[in-house]
């Protein structure tokens, strides 16, 4: 599949790298530009069920430990935000968006970047509405240099380096909108020649996280139906929050309107009760979701 293929070139979730430790700094900016949060992610990573992820910031401070037996947590137990999230996949697997595509087909384009110029894999879904997701290489090598990812995201990765055969972007630009959203740079990047199991041990106090829900994370939606307003509000403009339960196969189970025009709330929680969304899974395995949804008649 052309998406495993290219994680294989990009990034570093694969598993024919040998251990390795990163140290990724980020500022994060609000819609005017201003630096809203700063922070480090630090992983120590010698496989999928063996790594530690700390998260050191003004608005998360927490050390996750995968092992075997589950995935552990130290610190603040709230899961990582989009932005935090976004701060560490955006670099370590920039192909996870493209991994949630389904129904899509490929084509290929030539783009212009001022005198810099790229080949492009264009992945477009095979019906309903569509926004192109584009992957753009350097032609003389596999390197990523630019993704047109989820909704109005956009990343640009420079200072390209190798390590065993991947390429990793070191300075890394992602806009939302054309706005500034994240800026990464990569401090420090190298393989382990040697591993301790117990740099991987979590200490006594870390909180295990099995069979709990995780809740803020991001969930795709798969599948939305929309809803069926009352025909005395359809002229009208009006949102809707839901607070929703996600099973662990990607359907909701309960949904309970929270805010907004409470004449819509039947309605709104009628739709997302059909709603589908992709299993949310910790260490490979699916986990119950809590979220909060917003539905808009505009």
């Amino acid at each position: 599949m052309w998406i495993q293929a290219q994680s294989a070139l990009n990034g570093l979730e694969s598993t024919d790298l040998n251990p390795w430790h990163i140290v990724i700094e980020y500022d994060q900016f609000d819609e005017d530009g201003d630096n809203v949060h700063s922070g480090v992610v630090e992983e120590f990573w010698a496989g999928p069920k063996k790594y530690k992820i700390s998260y050191k910031s003004d608005a998360l401070n927490q050390t996750d430990y995968a092992t075997d037996h589950g995935l552990f947590r130290l610190g603040d137990q709230r899961w990582p935000n989009r932005a935090e999230t976004k701060a560490r996949t955006e670099i370590i697997n920039p192909f996870s968006y493209a991994a949630t595509l389904l129904n899509f087909h490929k084509s290929s384009l030539e783009r212009t970047f001022g005198t810099h110029s790229v080949n492009c894999v264009v992945l477009e879904r095979t019906a309903g509405i569509s926004a192109p997701t584009q992957y753009c290489f350097d032609k003389d090598s596999a390197a990523l240099r630019y993704v047109r990812g989820e909704g109005w995201y956009q990343t640009v990765y420079n200072d390209i380096v190798s390590i065993e055969s991947h390429h990793v972007g070191r300075d890394v630009e992602i806009t939302d909108g054309g706005h500034p959203f994240l800026k990464l740079r990569v401090k420090n990047l190298e393989t382990i020649p040697r591993i301790e199991d117990s740099d991987f041990t979590p200490p006594p106090d870390a909180v295990n996280l099995a069979s709990q829900r995780a809740k803020g994370v991001v969930v795709k939606p798969i599948n939305q139906p929309f809803p069926e307003w009352p025909n005395s509000l359809r002229g009208q403009h009006f949102r809707v929050d839901v607070e929703i339960v996600i099973g662990k196969d990607g359907h909701v189970t309960s949904a309970h309107a929270i805010s907004g025009l409470s004449e819509a709330y039947k309605a709104a929680e009628n739709a997302i009760k059909k709603w589908v969304f992709q299993p949310y899974l910790v260490l490979g395995e699916p986990v119950e979701v809590e979220s909060r949804v917003a539905l808009s008649n505009n």
